[in-house]
């Protein structure tokens, strides 16, 4: 890309976020968690990355999704999670192109802070530093800090990757129906404690928020925001079916809310678990 992700973010109202890898993955029979998948299965990874670059988005997530130390001591411990990074990285920046920027996709160490589980603040921060080092090194456009329950732990994660990068962040937090994520947390309240650390675009993705409920909750915060905010909801809840999570929402159900969180002023608009190439497709028109 000629522009730097910074300039592009400052430059353009609405941006096109990619969709789902990890249940993508699933569906071709892949591993989890599916950072994992960047050795077992790397053509399937660049078959469906490739497939959101052709589709037109400008945001592509590299698949390292929590490939951290720690989540890989206990989820991933017979790989060598250093190299799941690198190839994550190798892979993205294959199917894109140079078309679109790819983002170093950050989540959490999949342990609960003291008091509520057994993890330091400065376990954390060592552990999400150690990852962002390596995507740095693999030459990332900026990072997607997401899916995070807990704002401390999100807190912890933004500083430790702004000690080692001052590349662009995406953060966002998992927001339920009720309005406010699992920790208790609101939108503003999150808002207001992430900006001052340097974060450029601030959200919510996955959940089992609808998007309708999404744009109504964003909206007050997307009157005063002063960096823009980002919508990645899920295809719907999701049903089992033969033991496989099947997502139902189509297309063009896709479209209209897209459509209806643009009109609430959300900036970077995507989707996670459930949304595939033919839901981007559905909207790339719109950006």
């Amino acid at each position: 890309m000629e522009k730097s992700f910074k300039t592009f973010l400052a430059e353009n109202k609405f941006i096109l976020h990619c969709g789902a890898t990890g249940t993508e993955l699933i569906k071709r029979g892949g591993a989890t968690p599916g950072a994992v998948n960047n050795a077992l299965l790397p053509e399937a990874v660049l078959e469906i990355q490739k497939g959101y670059a052709d589709a037109g988005v400008k945001i592509l997530l590299a698949n390292t999704f929590s490939m951290n130390p720690i989540f890989a001591a206990t989820h991933a411990k017979d790989y060598d999670w250093e190299k799941l990074n690198r190839t994550g990285v190798q892979i993205a920046k294959k199917a894109a192109s140079g078309r679109c920027y790819v983002l170093g996709n950050v989540g959490p160490v999949g342990e609960l802070l003291e008091p509520f589980g057994p993890l330091k603040e400065e376990d954390v921060y060592e552990a999400i530093r150690q990852q962002a080092v390596i995507l740095v090194e693999e030459g990332i456009d900026g990072f997607s800090i997401q899916t995070f329950y807990d704002l401390r732990e999100l807190k912890v994660a933004v500083e430790a990757v702004r000690s080692v990068s001052a590349l662009p962040i995406i953060a966002n937090m998992v927001f339920t129906a009720q309005g406010a994520t699992m920790m208790g947390d609101t939108p503003e309240k999150a808002y207001r404690e992430l900006l001052p650390l340097g974060i450029d675009v601030f959200g919510h993705n996955c959940g089992d928020i609808d998007f309708i409920s999404l744009g109504d909750l964003l909206l007050p915060l997307a009157q005063k925001a002063e960096i823009p905010l980002c919508a990645l909801p899920n295809a719907g809840l999701p049903r089992s079916i033969d033991g496989v999570a099947v997502y139902p929402m189509t297309p063009a159900e896709f479209r209209e809310g897209v459509l209806y969180l643009k009109s609430k002023n959300i900036a970077v608009l995507g989707g996670c678990c459930g949304v595939h190439v033919e839901h981007i497709a559905a909207v790339a028109d719109l950006f």
